[in-house]
């Protein structure tokens, strides 16, 4: 164990006060360098999140994008469907709007 100078001794050789300020540097330099590493580890983990998060947003928005293109085409392919219908029975789609505005009006009466 090295010795521990008191306030009330002189300090030891210069010797042992230049190792401990090299020990001292070497620390400093130590935690620095500590603190480079942790940022540039955080920086690589921000990123990777980013990444991650911007390709979940990209495949949301393309499976959105194909549900509302599949909608749209349900949509159009009801519509010439309906047409058709109507075209062939047209007395019977007049009997079916007037029996649903018929429900229509119960409905707000009440």
């Amino acid at each position: 164990m090295a010795p521990v100078n008191t306030p009330n001794e002189p300090m030891g050789s210069s010797a042992s006060r230049s190792d401990i300020e090299a020990q001292l540097q070497q620390l400093r330099d130590d935690i620095a360098n500590l603190a480079r590493t942790v940022a540039a580890v955080g920086s690589d983990k921000a990123g990777d999140y980013r990444n991650r998060v911007r390709k979940a947003t990209n495949d949301a928005t393309d499976v959105s994008m194909q549900m509302v293109e599949a909608a749209r085409d349900q949509a159009l392919s009801l519509e010439k469907d309906l047409e058709g219908k109507i075209r062939t029975n047209p007395l019977q789609a007049v009997a079916m709007a007037a029996g649903v505005g018929f429900l229509i009006a119960l409905l707000v009466r009440r």
